[in-house]
């Protein structure tokens, strides 16, 4: 029996969604008493955080500095059970991981006129906390000729100034290789809560914790 076009069609389009649903389910089932929008004075979508850092009338690195610190307290909670959130979405419930946070970051200083640049790599040791090396994605912003690294993980980090040193090659970050290395989030991140639900193990820390800031 063949199945109508349409049908058969419909059965294409939701198998991705239907599998993603089921990947994230015990990480979605666990955030949803803090999947809220929040506003850190008074700034809760990225439109807000355009309109705030334009009336500071600061500029160049200075301004770049406030933008980055206004995403880093706005990111209070580093998650990884919100991966269907575009950067602008996760930016308005305050929560996600280094693609989406620093991706904000970038949405947001493009409209306020500068050069920015995603890169990542396949590998990172955070600072405080050396045997803690993992995948990284931030910014390289342009002012004046002049390039900085920029990260919107903790609000103590400056332009040129972060919590982390690369491990292996920087490379160009663009739309197709960001969305790729997102999708790749999903499996990995499901498998982990699974296995912890099945296993009786706990929640694993680094899928949801509130970062110092």
């Amino acid at each position: 029996m063949k199945w109508p076009k349409c049908l058969a069609g419909l059965v294409v389009f939701l198998s991705p969604v239907t599998i993603q649903f089921i990947l994230l389910l015990p990480g979605t089932l666990k955030l949803r008493p803090h999947y809220r929008r929040t506003t850190v004075e008074g700034v809760t979508t990225l439109d807000d955080a355009v309109h705030a850092c334009r009336r500071t009338g600061l500029q160049d690195w200075d301004l770049v500095a406030y933008a980055q610190h206004l995403v880093a307290r706005k990111f209070a909670i580093y998650s990884t059970r919100n991966l269907w959130d575009t950067p602008a979405r996760a930016f308005e419930y305050g929560m996600g991981y280094c693609t989406q946070y620093n991706l904000a970051l970038k949405h947001l200083l493009d409209r306020l006129g500068f050069d920015t640049e995603a890169v990542f790599a396949q590998k990172v040791r955070v600072l405080s906390n050396p045997n803690w090396t993992l995948g990284h994605t931030w910014l390289r912003v342009t002012v004046q000729d002049e390039v900085r690294e920029v990260c919107a993980s903790y609000v103590m980090n400056e332009p040129g100034r972060n919590n982390f040193e690369p491990l292996t090659p920087v490379h160009h970050g663009n739309d197709l290789i960001l969305l790729l290395m997102h999708l790749g989030m999903l499996p990995f991140c499901g498998f982990v809560e699974w296995r912890a639900l099945l296993s009786g193990q706990g929640d694993p820390g680094w899928t949801f914790l509130r970062k110092q800031t």
